[in-house]
């Protein structure tokens, strides 16, 4: 047993479990968080959301690992084992591929998962703790075997169907692989360099403790404790894991990190009081309350950005808002440029688009990439594609002198036109999208901003 660990919740839930009954089985299940960005195929159905105030069993997960329980191995060991593991492994991920399948009359999706070097450090400490069993379709299995894990999916069946129909599917459609590729003589293993397409990162906001099939407990990674099953659907419980996340990422500042200078930022497309942003652009919000989203964004511009700093936002301010424009931009601090997005309603104030040199290199600035018809030998700064298109348009992108600003992009706070020239004459290589630090973990710039 491992001591040293701290975990708030442990000895409650053991009191509401019964006791380990010898040579049981555990399993611990990842359930899949927050994309990303878009995810392809069925599992975009699946995962629209972070899963969070919903039975487990309603969203995807993939199975981690088999713990053997014993007289030896407790629950109380198990749980503290993983307490211990998370808190000495970094960010957790998968990272998801979708590879082409041929299926008939069935409509699936069949994919790959990657672990991240957390995830691997997660099982590492794990193993050396508790005992795993191999040998069955985990993930601590594949990663074992040098493999990648595997899913199929398939668009979510109505409700008169039974969850088994998707089981069978699932293990026709894998059968029909294996015999496809055994035909074929294509019997090597798929990597990352094999898939068509960019990976979907997916952070893992909680894992799912399992005895029998039946739930006993969650463990939440950002607020690092052990949720009871009543606990892990509470909606208040599901606030404060987005919160904490979302600090632990530098998504949410927690205290004004303003510069001495004066500095111009740019961003585009806040959708604020855009409810259903926050699914199709995987923000780390909960879609029951875009108000939430609407106090952190405004938040962390007004903590970002000095009232005479000159701010270039590029578009799609509001949508779908009961409030206009202007009752915004008035909370908004900056000399704001505006430029028209397509769910802006156009005011006279707004510009198409805008041409600037900056430290001797052009830019120019422009809602929608797309609607360039000229060639420009600049770099072109916008927003519009979100995070939906990698590919074409990642966060920082050397090769077509491309710069995404959309607020999943970068952070959901404005970025500082210094930084992107840094980028700009210091990086040849694409960045998906801009590396963050939290707010509290980087030294003021500003003196008087620590009292």
């Amino acid at each position: 047993m491992i001591s040293g660990t701290s975990d708030t919740n442990i000895s409650e839930i053991q009191g509401i479990a019964s006791n380990t009954r010898e040579n049981e089985k555990f399993q611990l299940d990842l359930r899949l968080g927050i994309p990303h960005a878009k995810l392809p195929g069925a599992l975009e159905w699946w995962g629209g959301d972070s899963g969070l105030c919903r039975r487990s069993d309603q969203h995807p997960y993939l199975v981690g690992a088999v713990i053997s329980g014993d007289e030896w191995c407790s629950l109380k060991d198990i749980m503290i084992a993983v307490s211990y593991a998370c808190q000495r492994s970094g960010q957790i991920q998968v990272s998801a591929f979708e590879t082409p399948v041929v299926s008939g009359e069935d409509s699936v999706s069949f994919y790959l998962f990657h672990p991240n070097p957390g995830l691997r450090s997660f099982f590492y400490y794990l193993s050396r703790t508790i005992p795993i069993s191999l040998g069955g379709n985990t993930f601590a299995d594949a990663m074992v075997s040098g493999i990648p894990a595997t899913m199929t999916t398939i668009p979510p069946l109505a409700p008169e169907n039974d969850v088994r129909v998707a089981i069978r599917l699932n293990k026709r459609v894998k059968n029909r692989i294996a015999e496809s590729r055994k035909k074929s003589g294509d019997a090597r293993t798929l990597y990352p360099h094999d898939l068509p397409g960019r990976p979907v990162r997916i952070d893992i906001l909680r894992m799912v403790l399992r005895r029998d099939r039946t739930i006993v407990a969650e463990y939440d990674l950002p607020l690092d404790r052990w949720l009871t099953p009543l606990q892990a659907v509470q909606r208040k419980n599901a606030r404060r894991t987005l919160r904490e996340y979302r600090i632990q990422r530098g998504y949410q500042i927690t205290r004004p990190h303003k510069r001495d200078d004066g500095e111009i930022f740019t961003i585009s497309d806040l959708h604020l009081g855009h409810e259903n942003s926050i699914p199709r652009y995987k923000r780390p919000f909960l879609q029951s309350d875009p108000g939430e989203m609407n106090r952190i964004l405004i938040r962390n511009w007004n903590w970002t950005v000095k009232k005479t700093d000159r701010v270039l936002f590029l578009g799609d301010l509001a949508y779908k808002s009961l409030n206009p424009a202007e009752y915004y931009l008035d909370q908004l601090n900056g000399r704001i440029s505006f430029l028209e997005g397509n769910h802006d309603p156009y005011r006279p104030f707004m510009s198409h688009c805008l041409l600037m040199q900056y430290r001797e290199i052009p830019y120019l600035f422009i809602h929608d990439p797309e609607e360039l018809i000229r060639p420009f030998d600049g770099w072109v700064i916008h927003g519009h594609v979100h995070n939906k298109d990698l590919t074409r348009y990642p966060f920082f992108n050397p090769k077509t002198k491309t710069i995404n600003v959309s607020a999943e992009m970068i952070g959901y706070r404005p970025i500082p036109m210094s930084e992107i020239d840094d980028l700009v004459k210091t990086m040849d290589e694409t960045m998906t999208f801009r590396e963050l630090m939290p707010v509290h973990t980087l030294s003021p710039l500003n003196p008087k901003e620590q009292l």
